[in-house]
C-alpha cells in the first residue's frame, strides 16, 4: 500500500511540474507575441552623433540688407536668395516683411516692394507669415515672369481650397482658420531693369487652418529643357498647415497629410501658363501622378505627398539631376528626401524611418515587420534632435534645406550637399549627393566654418542664439548664406585648409 501511494504521490509531483512548465511556456510564447506586435518605444533613434568633417569652407559677408523691423527684431528676415537665370548675375532676396531686393555688384537696392504692392492685404502676424517665396520663369529673361507666395487676409478673397475641417484648439474648442496664402504672377515690362514695373494676377489661393505651416519654396526644374515634360511647371511645396508651435500638439492635427483631397502637406507640379485648373488660371499637367485618380475628390495637381514641412527644395544641376526635399520633423527627425513622383513620404504615420503616434508626438517606435505593404519612400539621409539632458526640451532643432555645390572656387566640395541646422543647433552639414540612393541611409558629416583664419561656428559668426539660416545659388552654382538674425548675405569661399 505504501509503495502505491508513494508512486501515486510522484505521479502528482509530475504532473505539477508540467503543469507549470506548460504555464511558463505559455506565458513566455505570450511576451514574445506581444514584443513582436507592439515595438518598444524609441527614445534615441540614432545614438550615433554626428562627426566633425574633413571638409571646411569660409564665409565671407557680401551685403547687408537694410533693417526693417523694430525693437528686438530689427533685421531683415531674409528667407530666400536666388538668381534670374538670365545671365545678368543679378542677386535676388527677399524680406519677409515684404521687399524683394536685387544685388548688383554687392550692393542691394529694392526691386519691388510686394507690401505696398498688396497694400492691406498683407499680413505678418507670425515669423512664417508674410512675403515667403518667389521663383523666375525660366523664360524670365524674354517674358519678365516670376512668381510669389505672401500672406494674406482671409477677407482678401475667396480661396480655391478651402479648409473643410473642424480645426480645434489645445482645449478642443472649435477655432477661426488662420489666414489666405497666394500665389501670384507677376510680369516685368522690361526684364533687365533694376526696379520692377508690371502687372500681376493671382494663381491660386489656399486657406490656411494654422498660422504656422503654410506654403513652403516655389521652383522651376534648372535641368528641364524647352521640349521637355517638366520644361515650365512650378513645383510649390505645402507644409501640413499646423504644428505644435501653435494651439494643438497632435501628430498633423488635421491629418493632412495622408489626405489627396487637400494640398495641405504636399509637393504640387502645375502649370502656371495654362488654364485647365478648376479656377481657369493655371494647367495640371497631364503625367501628374494623380490626374485620373479613380476618386474623383484626389487632387491632380499633387506630384507627391505625406510631408510636414517641406519648405526647402532643390535640384543638382549636375550628375543625374536629382531632386532633394528637406522636411523639418516634429520631435525627433530631420529629412532629407529624394523627390519621386507619386511618392508617399509617410507624414503624419511615419517621421524618418520610424513610426510616430498619431495623438502624441513625443512618443515613437520602429517600423512594423510588415511595413513594404505601405509602401512609404523614406529618407536618404536623416539627423535626430539629440538634445543633451541639460537643454530644456523646446531646444529648437530644424533642418535648412540647401543645395548641390556645383561651383568652381571650392573644388573639393563639388558634388556634396550642403545644408543646415536652423535652430539654435546652426550647424552645417554635407552629404555627397551620389550617396544619397532611395532606400538607404546616407551619412552625414558636419561641415567645418571659418571666420578668416580661425575655425568658429554660424552662432559665433552672427552672434545670436539662433540662426534661421537660409542657403541660396547664384548663376554659377556657387552657395550663399542668409539669416533673419542678422540680415546679412554671405557666401561659401575657400578656407585656409582648402585644396589650392
Amino acid at each position: 500500500m505504501t509503495i502505491l501511494l508513494s508512486i501515486y504521490n510522484f505521479r502528482l509531483v509530475l504532473n505539477n511540474k508540467f503543469r507549470l512548465l506548460c504555464f511558463v511556456c505559455l506565458v513566455l510564447l505570450v511576451i514574445l507575441v506581444i514584443t513582436e506586435t507592439s515595438p518598444a518605444q524609441i527614445t534615441s533613434p540614432i545614438p550615433k552623433p554626428i562627426e566633425k568633417s574633413e571638409l571646411s569652407v569660409g564665409l565671407v559677408e557680401v551685403v547687408q540688407i537694410p533693417n526693417s523691423g523694430t525693437d528686438t527684431e530689427k533685421a531683415a528676415r531674409l528667407n530666400l536668395l536666388t538668381h534670374a537665370g538670365d545671365g545678368s548675375k543679378r542677386l535676388f532676396v527677399n524680406d519677409m516683411r515684404g521687399k524683394l531686393y536685387v544685388v548688383v555688384d554687392d550692393t542691394a537696392n529694392v526691386y519691388m516692394n510686394l507690401k505696398q504692392l498688396i497694400c492691406a492685404d498683407f499680413t505678418y502676424e507670425s515669423s512664417q507669415q508674410g512675403f515667403a517665396y518667389f521663383a523666375f520663369h525660366p523664360e524670365f529673361a524674354h517674358n519678365g515672369i516670376f512668381y510669389t507666395v505672401t500672406s494674406e487676409i482671409k477677407d482678401s478673397g475667396t480661396p480655391d481650397f478651402p479648409v473643410t475641417k473642424t480645426i480645434l484648439d489645445s482645449d478642443q474648442n472649435i477655432i477661426e482658420s488662420s489666414h489666405h496664402d497666394v500665389i501670384r504672377e507677376w510680369k516685368a515690362t522690361e526684364p533687365s531693369r533694376n526696379t520692377f514695373v508690371g502687372t500681376s494676377r493671382e494663381i491660386l489661393r489656399i486657406e490656411e487652418p494654422y498660422p504656422d505651416h503654410n506654403i513652403g519654396q516655389l521652383g522651376f526644374n534648372p535641368n528641364a529643357k524647352p521640349g521637355d515634360d517638366d520644361y515650365g511647371l512650378l513645383y510649390i511645396a505645402v507644409a501640413d498647415g499646423g504644428s505644435d508651435g501653435w494651439p494643438v500638439s497632435d501628430t498633423d492635427p488635421l491629418d493632412n497629410g495622408q489626405d489627396l483631397k487637400t494640398p495641405l502637406g504636399k509637393m504640387l507640379r502645375i502649370n502656371p501658363l495654362g488654364n485647365n485648373s478648376a479656377n481657369g488660371q493655371y494647367g495640371i499637367p497631364r503625367d501628374n501622378p494623380f490626374v485620373g485618380d479613380k476618386d474623383p475628390q484626389t487632387l491632380d495637381e499633387i506630384w507627391a505627398y505625406g510631408l510636414r514641412n517641406p519648405h526647402r527644395f532643390s535640384w543638382d544641376t549636375g550628375g543625374e539631376g536629382k531632386m532633394l526635399i528637406a522636411d523639418t520633423g516634429q520631435d525627433f527627425i530631420e529629412e532629407v528626401n529624394l523627390g519621386i513622383k507619386g511618392a508617399n513620404y509617410g507624414w503624419g504615420n511615419r517621421e524618418g524611418t520610424w513610426v510616430i503616434e498619431e495623438n502624441n508626438e513625443n512618443v515613437l517606435f520602429s517600423l512594423p515587420q510588415d511595413d513594404d505593404r505601405y509602401n512609404y519612400t523614406y529618407p536618404v539621409a536623416q539627423y535626430d534632435h539629440d538634445i543633451p539632458p541639460e537643454i530644456e526640451k523646446d531646444y529648437p532643432i530644424a533642418i535648412a534645406g540647401g543645395y548641390v555645390y556645383r561651383g568652381k572656387a571650392i573644388p573639393e566640395l563639388i558634388g556634396q550637399y550642403i545644408f543646415a541646422d536652423f535652430g539654435s543647433d546652426a550647424r552645417f552639414f554635407h552629404v555627397p549627393v551620389d550617396e544619397l540612393v532611395d532606400g538607404k541611409q546616407a551619412t552625414i558629416k558636419e561641415l567645418r566654418l571659418f571666420d578668416g583664419e580661425y575655425e568658429t561656428s554660424f552662432l559665433e559668426i552672427i552672434a545670436k542664439d539662433r540662426s534661421d539660416v537660409r542657403f541660396g545659388v547664384d548663376e554659377v552654382g556657387e552657395i550663399y548664406v542668409t539669416s533673419k538674425q542678422d540680415g546679412k548675405v554671405r557666401k561659401l569661399v575657400p578656407s585656409p585648409e582648402s585644396t589650392k
